[in-house]
């Protein structure tokens, strides 16, 4: 195969040196890593002014690299090669490989275009690259490597040897839908049609928020006891997804996700109408005999359909404070539809929860703008290494949306509760939180000797009878638990600690 370029034909392939015009990805099975070495033993004979930046995709921790790090990111790349004489390559582990001229004063630039941004300098990459991925590394060292050829071939030369010698792949291959479904809208549909089953109590789940302490004490002491504020109600995507074996399918297009969500919306609101006064664990009605009230996730288009308007009526007529979830990205992309429906749960006396807002969110935004009853704020490992000026970002964002609407979700280590109580916030979700209120029932149930702390949690966040089966006293599954303060840690158990799955 051969590709004009440059007025001259141009090989293409493992061997040729050149692998492709300017600017494409290379990639392969280790087709990349020896188009990689080719192209590195040539530039070698003359490596004056040439260099190399690493993005180490491979170092990012679960969940990362996301999909969206790695179309961004690749974009940056090709768009420098384009305009530095470079290369790309996409190596089996994940890495991103640009080789390309360095910038210099010696050297002419290409001109500006009249409008849009100035030629991208590889120099400059390490900065754009630890902005795009700081969520997910908080060391920003770690994720690019700068090569300059005519000072670090044999680093560069080692590197590509690594790669080469690696016995296959680790970056993990595309999920493969099961029979029947090799396109995603078939993906949707399917999942959608489990969900209207009559065993949809199996796929949906339920996790509990709490108050650390009283807010009326200047702050929490050891031992303050832990009050449920809410329980939130999802479908398990997860949950769903494995019935099919299409794991990770669902959302791999935010158009058919969101059209998904739509569909869930209806049958989240009939199975909520359906349990209403049932006594059962979907049942809206039991806020006043002990249970926390109940929160759940719906689209805009959700809230604002006639079979809100049904359900609104049924929460007024049980007088249950339902609270509604509209994520960020939702009430960003649509802000008329947003305005009415902050009406519509205004008016009928529901809360309306903001979810989904990082703290880069807060440095780049003004959530409270939104004016949400509740602020949803997802916790990272990255927020305690912030620098001092990020830092007062954050701080001055939570006291604008105030602290006693600020819920500090996705609490699945001592660290983020820790991190929360030091700003204020003494509301928190998450798996910690989990874990810490199954040992507050396990302390007072007769029959814990019989459980472990993981089924414990397990069954707490089960809302069907097949994933509480077992539980002696479901009472203390649905009632309020007894108190336990953040500073008596959950016992490790033979079961392990609190289980995973991202809800919908």
């Amino acid at each position: 195969m051969r590709q004009q370029g440059a007025g001259r034909d141009r090989p293409v392939g493992p061997g040729s040196g050149v692998v492709a015009a300017p600017g494409a990805a290379v990639e392969g099975s280790r087709g990349a890593e020896h188009a990689l070495q080719e192209a590195v033993r040539r530039t070698a004979r003359s490596p004056q002014g040439r260099m190399v930046v690493v993005l180490h995709l491979s170092r990012l921790a679960p969940p990362g690299p996301r999909p969206h790090h790695r179309r961004v990111a690749r974009a940056i790349l090709e768009d420098t090669a384009q305009r530095h004489e470079g290369q790309v390559f996409a190596l089996a582990n994940g890495d991103l490989v640009l080789l390309c001229r360095a910038a210099g004063p010696d050297r002419a630039q290409p001109a500006r275009p009249a409008h849009g941004p100035a030629p991208s300098d590889p120099a400059t990459l390490p900065d754009a690259l630890a902005r795009l991925l700081r969520v997910d590394m908080p060391d920003p060292t770690r994720v690019t490597t700068v090569w300059r050829l005519e000072e670090s071939l044999p680093a560069l030369t080692a590197y590509v040897a690594e790669r080469l010698a690696e016995s296959g792949p680790t970056m993990p291959p595309p999920a493969s839908p099961g029979p029947g479904l090799a396109v995603q809208p078939a993906v949707v549909d399917a999942l959608a049609a489990i969900a209207e089953g009559k065993a949809i109590a199996d796929f949906m789940q339920r996790q509990t928020a709490v108050l650390v302490g009283s807010e009326k004490r200047h702050g929490p002491g050891p031992n303050a006891p832990l009050r449920p504020l809410y329980r939130e109600v999802t479908f398990s995507i997860a949950a769903l997804e494995s019935r099919i074996a299409a794991v990770g399918q669902a959302a791999a297009d935010p158009y058919l996700f969101r059209h998904l969500a739509g569909r869930l919306d209806r049958r989240m609101l009939a199975l909520l109408a359906d349990a209403a006064g049932t006594g059962g664990v979907l049942d809206i009605a039991t806020v006043g005999r002990g249970a926390p009230p109940m929160h759940i996730n719906l689209t805009l288009p959700g809230i604002l359909s006639d079979s809100f308007a049904r359900f609104a009526l049924l929460c007024r007529s049980f007088g249950a404070t339902v609270g509604i979830e509209v994520t960020l990205l939702d009430a960003c992309n649509d802000a008329a539809a947003f305005s009415q429906a902050r009406r519509v749960l205004a008016d009928a006396g529901l809360t309306l929860v903001l979810d989904g807002v990082s703290h880069l969110s807060l440095s780049l935004s003004r959530p409270c703008a939104l004016r949400p009853d509740l602020l949803k704020l997802d916790w990272s490992p990255r927020l305690p290494e912030l620098a001092s000026e990020e830092r007062l970002q954050i701080t001055a964002a939570l006291e604008r949306i105030g602290l006693h609407r600020v819920v500090l979700q996705r609490a699945e280590t001592e660290a983020a509760l820790r991190w929360g109580m030091a700003q204020g916030i003494r509301r928190f979700q998450g798996r910690y939180v989990d874990a810490m209120l199954a040992a507050g029932r396990t302390m007072s149930c007769p029959h814990a000797a019989g459980c472990t702390l993981r089924q414990c949690v397990e069954r707490a966040a089960a809302t069907g009878a097949a994933g509480r089966a077992g539980c002696a006293v479901t009472s203390l599954l649905d009632g309020m638990a007894p108190p336990l303060g953040p500073g008596l840690h959950p016992a490790p158990t033979s079961g392990g600690g609190p289980p995973g799955g991202a809800a919908a």
